[in-house]
């Protein structure tokens, strides 16, 4: 998995429709969550394998590294969001649908990250008791 530098905004765009920009940083920050949650079942499948804990944290810093990327994009969405809030609030535009299904989107794949962690967790506390 490769990690794509965050796409820098052009300021003058958000001002005009924040939309394009919101659909992208989110379809990158997508794209990173999708990473972390393959991530996070590799993880689970090396500490079934018994692999070293060694390997394990190479996992652990990939992760790392794009949810880092995740907080940075987080940031750039401060400023489109709050545009398209101020703006836009109560419209029911196909610009809104479309960021709705993204958020959706975004929200199924952090809700499975967070049961793939949970099976992390469980097979850690095994592995630490001697049960793997």
């Amino acid at each position: 998995m490769t990690m794509q530098p965050t796409a820098a905004l052009d300021l003058a765009a958000v001002r005009e429709s924040p939309v394009p920009a919101l659909l992208k940083l989110y379809a990158r920050e997508r794209e990173l969550y999708v990473e972390v949650l393959q991530l996070s079942r590799e993880q689970a499948a090396m500490i079934r394998r018994g692999e070293s804990l060694a390997a394990v944290r190479r996992i652990l810093a990939a992760k790392r590294d794009r949810l880092d990327e995740v907080a940075r994009l987080e940031r750039l969405l401060a400023a489109p969001r709050r545009s398209w809030q101020g703006r836009h609030r109560g419209e029911r535009l196909p610009a809104a649908a479309d960021l709705q299904q993204v958020l959706q989107d975004l929200g199924g794949l952090i809700e499975e990250i967070l049961m793939a962690e949970a099976e992390n967790d469980r097979l850690f506390l095994e592995m630490a008791r001697g049960a793997l």
